[in-house]
Formats: C-alpha cells, structure tokens, sequence
C-alpha cells in the first residue's frame, strides 16, 4: 500500500504574498475611492481659495514694495497642510477597517508571520502615497496658479521641487498615521491622533513666544513637516526635519509591528 503526499504551497503566507493581498484589499474597497474623490475635490476647492487670497493681497498691495510673482507650488504646499488629514486617513483606513471588520484574524491567519502584514501595508502604502500626493499637488497647483492669474509665478525648477517636497512629507505622515493605526485600531482615534499630530498640536505651540514650546512642534511629525516645506532653519533645518520625520513614520511603524505581536487580534 502507498502513501500519497500533498505538498501545500503556502505562498500567502510569505511577504511578497502579503503584498500582493494588501495591494488587492487596498483598491477593491470603496472608502479607497471615495477619499480620492474627496481629496480632489477639497484640494481643488482649498487652491481656489488660496489662489484668489494672493491675487488680492496683491492687487490691494498687502505685498506693498514686492514685485516678485507667487510660486504655484506654494499653493499646493498650504492646500496640503491641510489635505494631508485625507490622506493619512487614506493609509490609515487599510490597517483601522480590517480591525472594525474582524478581517484581520484572516489576514493573520493567512499571513501568520506578523512582522510582514506591517511590512506588506508600508510597502504599498509607499509608493500609493506619494503618487497620489503627487497628484493632488499638480491639481492645487494648476488650480492655484490659475485663480492668481498674472501673479503666478510657473518656473518649472521651484514647482518640481514643491512638488516632491509635498509628496515626501506627506507620504511619510500617511506611514506614521498606518503606524499608529495598529495601536489605536479605532478609525475615529486614529484620525484624531493624527489630527491632532499633524495639524493642532504643532500649529499651537509654533505660535507661542515660548521658545520650548516652538522647540517642541518642531519635534512633532507635523511641526517637522511644516518646517521642511518651509525650507525653514529654525529651530531646525530643513534636513534635520526630514530625518525627525523619517523618525516618527519608522518609529510608528514598529511601535504597531511591536503591539501587533503582543496583543490578540
């Protein structure tokens, strides 16, 4: 008598499987397009609006003495300080909405190497990121530059490198919100968190005549942000913003591989 063998191939269970399932679920959900859409409408609106400001303030002369034109590309970086909250909900909502759902014990189940689920969702998440900031950035600029009219400045150089300035920052704030998403798991807390992160809590403290407090933003994720798209070098340089950044977005990303492994599905 002889003994059949099966040999299963577990494919899924390794990381490029991973990342293929993660790319899948990432644009077969709805919420994914709806907060394109939504992104692209508000962005657009938020450039409307920032262009004709700075049409006015100059033809009311608010720049009095100031004869140089507004660089589109500013339009995209003060249309995505705030846009950036969409997007980081975009990240987010791949980590928050298996939780809400209880599909993550099958994602666990099919990925049972934990350290890869994390690495699969930033691996996609990446590149998606920057990509789809990149667009929104080219939409606020061209709407922007348009509602300015004759004060647009268009030189091709400063809007390229706007334009991959906002797409950096922004790519990274959406790891970081995916890094916290793994150990706040709620979607409505995550999205504080990260609102409060990105937008409030740096805003606040920058406007204070307390050089800690200034100090202090400078050091948060999106206190760092608004300094790098400044090119600003206090309190620190542009560079050095880059690398707290780099820090936040990593050190998240662990913090939620690190709960992930310790705590139950």
């Amino acid at each position: 008598m002889t003994t059949a063998t099966i040999t299963v191939q577990r494919r899924s269970s390794g990381l490029r499987g991973a990342i293929a399932s993660e790319w899948t679920k990432l644009w077969t959900v709805r919420s994914s397009w709806l907060n394109i859409v939504a992104a692209l409408v508000l962005t657009g609106l938020l450039a409307v609006q920032f262009g004709f400001s700075t049409a006015y303030d100059y033809e009311n002369r608010a720049y009095e003495g100031v004869m140089d034109k507004s660089a589109v590309g500013g339009v995209a970086v003060s249309s995505m300080t705030i846009v950036q909250v969409v997007v980081a909900a975009f990240a987010m909502l791949l980590v928050t909405s298996e939780y809400a759902t209880g599909s993550i014990r099958s994602t666990l189940q099919w990925t049972p190497v934990r350290r890869n689920v994390v690495l699969a969702k930033a691996i996609v998440l990446a590149p998606v990121l920057f990509i789809y900031t990149l667009l929104l950035s080219v939409v606020a600029s061209i709407t922007g530059g348009l509602a300015m009219g004759q004060w647009a400045d268009w030189d091709l150089k400063t809007l390229v490198i706007d334009l991959l300035s906002v797409a950096t920052y922004v790519t990274l704030a959406g790891l970081f919100a995916a890094g916290i998403a793994f150990i706040i798991r709620s979607t409505a807390g995550t999205l504080t968190a990260a609102f409060l992160l990105l937008i409030v809590i740096p805003m606040m403290m920058s406007q204070s005549s307390i050089r800690a407090l200034i100090w202090l933003a400078a050091l948060l994720p999106g206190g760092a942000g608004q300094n790098y798209l400044s090119s600003s070098t206090d309190p620190l340089s542009p560079t050095t913003s880059l690398l707290v950044l780099l820090t936040w977005a990593a050190g998240a990303l662990y913090a939620g591989y690190t709960v992930l492994t310790r705590r139950d599905a």
